[in-house]
């Protein structure tokens, strides 16, 4: 129900239309309408592939954002994960609908020219992931002090753990003691330079279980 505000404005549905009382004064839009039509297959098959995507990649965001702003296409937060859900949609889902899945390693959390790690892996060393590299300059694209994250993700509690070191250094280590036993845990790697305004496109190190 609307709430008359003075003469002239109202907050509240009235009719078709909605009353807002916004940072910039009062405005009007169109209420909105449920549809009236049941949704076709391929409608409910693309909205299950956006579902899968976003619910895969939001608990990644802190790394997306800056993985993907800094190229000319994705300039905000929404349109650097746009950017990040269009890469998993066109090329991460696997399975026919209904049955629909993620493929880790065709999922891409930055995205750039930089040089990636090369010889990168990972494995479980006790209650922490050690990932290590090559630790070798490349000859163009890359610097010693480029910074080197390894994001450690948990896809089942939406948990998301990360360690940072320079490219020079060759290694690093990340905490995850407070994972439950057994979780499955997805390994990234993302590079950028020292300023943050170039990446490098992330890197798949594999699947470890806890």
């Amino acid at each position: 129900m609307a709430r008359l505000i003075d003469l002239l404005t109202f907050s509240g549905a009235a009719g078709d239309v909605v009353g807002c009382k916004g940072p910039h004064g009062f405005y009007i839009r169109s209420r909105p309408r449920k549809p009236r039509t049941t949704p076709t297959a391929k409608q409910l098959e693309v909205r299950a592939r956006l579902a899968l995507v976003m619910g895969f990649l939001k608990p990644l965001k802190a790394i997306i954002y800056p993985g993907f702003s800094v190229r000319y296409t994705a300039k905000t937060k929404v349109s650097a994960m746009n950017a990040a859900a269009s890469h998993a949609l066109n090329h991460a889902i696997t399975g026919e609908y209904p049955d629909l899945d993620i493929d880790p390693a065709m999922v891409r959390l930055s995205r750039g020219m930089l040089v990636g790690l090369p010889r990168a892996e990972a494995k479980l060393s006790g209650t922490s992931v050690a990932a290590t590299w090559s630790a070798e300059m490349p000859q163009f694209n890359g610097h010693a002090d480029d910074c080197a994250t390894i994001v450690v993700y948990n896809p089942a509690e939406k948990t998301v753990m990360a360690g940072e070191a320079k490219r020079e250094v060759g290694i690093v280590s990340v905490d995850v003691s407070d994972e439950p036993p057994g979780s499955e845990l997805l390994v990234y790697a993302c590079v950028a330079d020292r300023d943050r305004k170039q990446f490098s496109n992330s890197q798949f190190l594999g699947r470890l279980v806890r």
